[in-house]
């Protein structure tokens, strides 16, 4: 429990929360009747995590909402929902593809809706759900999420992803306040992050595919 909260929840709630109540406090500070007591110290601290961590929830909360737009690199579809066709973005290695789908024992039958390829997925008209691939990769995660490296990487992409829209609000946040300059430095971290939330969101359906391939191999390999 420990080791979860110092550092699960410190990365990906507590920082993105601390920075945007850090930041709203720096701009809209001298708006607030507010007069730190002296001796208070620990007292103020224990404050701040605590809205910190709840500021934390929300960005997450709000994150996992607007995660299509990290989604769009992938015409609007997740990661996860595309990673079966054929020249998909994530698993682009045909041989790779095969033993994956051999690995999930799909039938020949269910195999050739995807050996469609992947730039024939449409975009907006006559868009289906991919809920079966879904479930696909959602059966190999349950697998490995105790992976050291599937867990961290996890953790890293939904820092990545706070941060992503931690830069949005920051970008609002400055514009109100008329900081034109910081606005376009908040600017520039919301479409780097952004483009680091794509290829980490890529890697970790990737990564996830990797590692249940060679645990499959390495149980053969004992039998």
């Amino acid at each position: 429990m420990s080791d979860k909260f110092t550092i699960e929840d410190l990365f990906i709630k507590i920082i993105p929360g601390g920075v945007i109540i850090g930041v709203t406090f720096f701009l809209f500070g001298s708006l607030i009747k507010f007069e730190l007591i002296e001796g208070f110290d620990f007292f103020y601290t224990f404050l701040f995590i605590v809205f910190s961590y709840l500021m934390g929830e929300v960005i997450q909360t709000i994150a996992h909402e607007l995660e299509w737009v990290i989604n769009l690199f992938f015409k609007f579809y997740r990661p996860s929902e595309i990673f079966l066709y054929k020249n998909n973005p994530i698993v682009n290695n045909e041989v790779i593809r095969m033993k994956l789908l051999n690995f999930l024992s799909i039938s020949p039958q269910s195999q050739l809706k995807y050996d469609k390829e992947y730039k024939e997925l449409p975009l907006f008209r006559g868009r289906e759900k991919q809920n079966e691939a879904q479930s696909y990769f959602w059966h190999l995660y349950t697998k490995v999420e105790d992976n050291p490296n599937i867990k961290t990487f996890n953790r890293n992409y939904l820092l990545v992803r706070a941060i992503t829209i931690c830069s949005i609000f920051l970008t609002l946040l400055l514009f109100i306040e008329g900081e034109e300059a910081m606005m376009i430095g908040a600017i520039i971290i919301f479409f780097l992050f952004l483009w680091r939330a794509r290829g980490m969101a890529k890697t970790l359906v990737f990564k996830t595919v990797l590692i249940s391939l060679r645990e499959k191999n390495y149980e053969n390999n004992n039998l």
